[in-house]
């Protein structure tokens, strides 16, 4: 009677152990749960980051945008007509003489009564071969844009392209005219970043020409 009361408990206790473990297919199943799980969640970081990396560099180019935009529209709009310090609107190829070579891409050159500083200042815009925005000084009043200093004004400069209005139309290329006439407006269209640009453009009225 004994025997088989603890025969009856030992296959009662098997029973139960078998029960209590994870048969192959179960194992199988959680194991591909937490492969999705743990895939799906490298994904959403992945997107997350992508996302907030993508947010930093729009912020960080509207932000240079905005700075340069106000440079160019507080100095040009204090642009003079002169004679020997001529406004110049190069296109890219064209010789420039504001460096040695020619512009790799569009170049501004225009003397201005700055706040705080005296006499006509030389200033320029150009764009060096490493996509970076150069903007040229100089005090000199030796009537050439040769002279001076260039510094950083930006970096990841894709495009500069600036157009000139004349009164009756939009035109490329600002010539050097005897009287040194200057232009209306002046419109600057800046691409920064190479690795999926923006374009940001503005207007300069010039109430000087």
């Amino acid at each position: 009677m004994i025997s088989t009361s603890q025969s009856l408990n030992h296959s009662i206790t098997q029973s139960l152990k078998r029960s209590a473990a994870f048969t192959l297919v179960e194992l199988l199943i959680a194991l591909a749960i937490l492969v999705t799980v743990s895939a799906s969640t490298v994904l959403i970081f992945r997107g997350i980051t992508r996302a907030w990396r993508t947010g930093s560099l729009r912020t960080e180019r509207y932000q240079q945008a905005r700075l340069l935009f106000d440079l160019f529209g507080r100095e040009l709009s204090s642009a003079v007509v002169s004679a020997r310090y001529p406004l110049i609107g190069l296109k890219g190829s064209d010789a420039s003489p504001l460096h040695e070579g020619v512009a790799v891409q569009d170049e501004l050159m225009f003397v201005g009564t700055l706040p705080g500083r005296g006499g006509f200042i030389e200033r320029g815009y150009w764009v060096n071969p490493a996509g970076e925005m150069m903007c040229h000084d100089d005090e000199s009043g030796d009537g050439d844009y040769a002279t001076g200093t260039s510094e950083l004004c930006g970096r990841d400069v894709v495009s500069f392209t600036v157009t000139y209005f004349n009164g009756t139309t939009w035109i490329e290329r600002w010539d050097p005219h005897p009287e040194g006439s200057l232009p209306k407006a002046i419109q600057i269209v800046l691409t920064l970043g190479r690795d999926k640009p923006q374009q940001f453009q503005t207007v300069v009225y010039v109430p000087t020409s």
